[in-house]
């Protein structure tokens, strides 16, 4: 959606299905610490409030440039603005299923 060539943190790893691309991290061996990751999940946060908070319901209803560089999803695609947003919500939830999935088993050990 923004037109970055590399959007992916050395430390973001894909679905596990994914075939591996140039332009994608596959570090599944990376053991950030806590301070790291909290700083770039709040970092993430900040660029999706960046992102949704001047959108526009013209803009919500167009689609995003092509893409430039390798990676996924391939050179040249164009995506509609609502899908992105919509995937990261929807990866947004999920990953919150996780975490109260892997706090209650943390929880029940207690």
């Amino acid at each position: 959606m923004l037109g970055d060539p590399t959007p992916r943190h050395p430390l973001s790893l894909p679905w596990d299905q994914m075939d591996r691309r140039e332009g994608v991290p596959w570090d599944r061996d990376a053991r950030p610490s806590l301070k790291e990751a909290l700083t770039l999940r709040h970092d993430a946060m900040a660029l999706v409030r960046r992102v949704v908070d001047p959108l526009t319901d013209e803009q919500l209803g167009g689609r995003t440039a092509p893409l430039v560089g390798p990676g996924w999803p391939g050179e040249g695609e164009t995506f509609p603005v609502r899908e992105c947003l919509l995937v990261v919500l929807n990866e947004e939830w999920q990953h919150r299923l996780y975490a109260e999935r892997d706090l209650a088993v943390l929880e029940a050990r207690v």
